[in-house]
């Protein structure tokens, strides 16, 4: 049975931590343990997970991965923690070093994604605070919507130093129909050598009735730029449940790639995401 790495999957406690995006997301508005994402993954053989932070408020980055460190410690699914940092403010430096401290915490996310300044990650505070990782050897998460590509392309000429990981696909907008220029943005961030992708959180950018015909156009374009050796899967759980189960969502992927041989799979589904978090 195929080994899996899930490299993007959350865990969240809404009793104790703030997490404001949630807010009108009825549905995700709960606690999420890792039982719950035991049973949602159900059969597959996920071996390990990279839990990416679920962008909780400024105030609980540090309290979030504390309260993860625990989790890995019982439980033993979590291999490697992406955190939470406001890297554009003046305090991010200090921040960075508390999250280094922590064994697991291999990387940072900063997100353009809920933020309405499509310039965002062109700003020179967020560029001067993605610099700063390297010297924590932590890798930066992108995760940026489709019309926000151009400021990230800017982010990723301005880091050359930096190793990052493109989260959920770049974020196109499938629903409408939109292959260009996301295809466009995408294969120039490919050019990049020290930049890899991960295939996930596609399935809430479809249609409400999404066929795995509609997603395949964009995965095997992911496949065609960054090639095998520079993608990575992610299931986005629980999010993804407003679109897909789990099964769901891994079948479709299946099938775009149904013709990558088993080495191909085996770097995609478990070894890449081995050795980028280091584990």
């Amino acid at each position: 049975m195929q080994k899996i790495i899930d490299t993007h999957q959350h865990l969240w406690d809404v009793a104790n931590l703030d997490y404001p995006w949630l807010k009108g997301f009825d549905l995700l508005e709960q606690k999420y343990t890792p039982q719950d994402y035991r049973e949602a993954f159900d059969s597959l053989n996920i071996v390990k997970s990279v839990h990416v932070e679920g962008d909780p408020s400024e105030t609980h980055v540090v309290q979030e991965v504390e309260w993860l460190s625990k989790i890995a410690e019982e439980d033993g699914m979590i291999g490697a923690i992406a955190a939470a940092a406001p890297l554009e403010k003046p305090n991010a430096e200090s921040i960075i070093e508390q999250l280094a401290t922590f064994e697991l915490v291999v990387g940072i996310r900063r997100m353009a994604w809920h933020n309405p300044d499509n310039q965002f990650y062109a700003s020179p505070e967020l560029i001067n605070g993605v610099k700063l990782l390297p010297k924590y050897n932590l890798t930066f998460e992108l995760c940026a919507k489709s019309d926000q590509l151009p400021a990230a392309i800017e982010l990723v000429k301005a880091t050359p130093d930096v190793t990052h990981a493109i989260n959920h696909c770049g974020g196109p907008n499938i629903k409408d129909g939109e292959f260009e220029p996301w295809a466009t943005h995408m294969k120039k961030l490919a050019v990049f050598e020290n930049v890899c992708c991960k295939v996930s959180g596609i399935v809430t950018t479809a249609s409400e009735n999404w066929t795995p015909e509609e997603l395949k156009p964009y995965i095997r374009h992911l496949v065609e730029s960054f090639g095998y050796d520079r993608l990575m899967f992610g299931s986005d759980w629980p999010v993804c449940t407003l679109a897909a189960e789990y099964q769901e969502w891994y079948n479709a992927l299946l099938y775009a790639i149904d013709d990558a041989s088993d080495s191909e799979k085996n770097r995609f589904f478990y070894q890449n995401a081995f050795e980028f978090y280091r584990m």
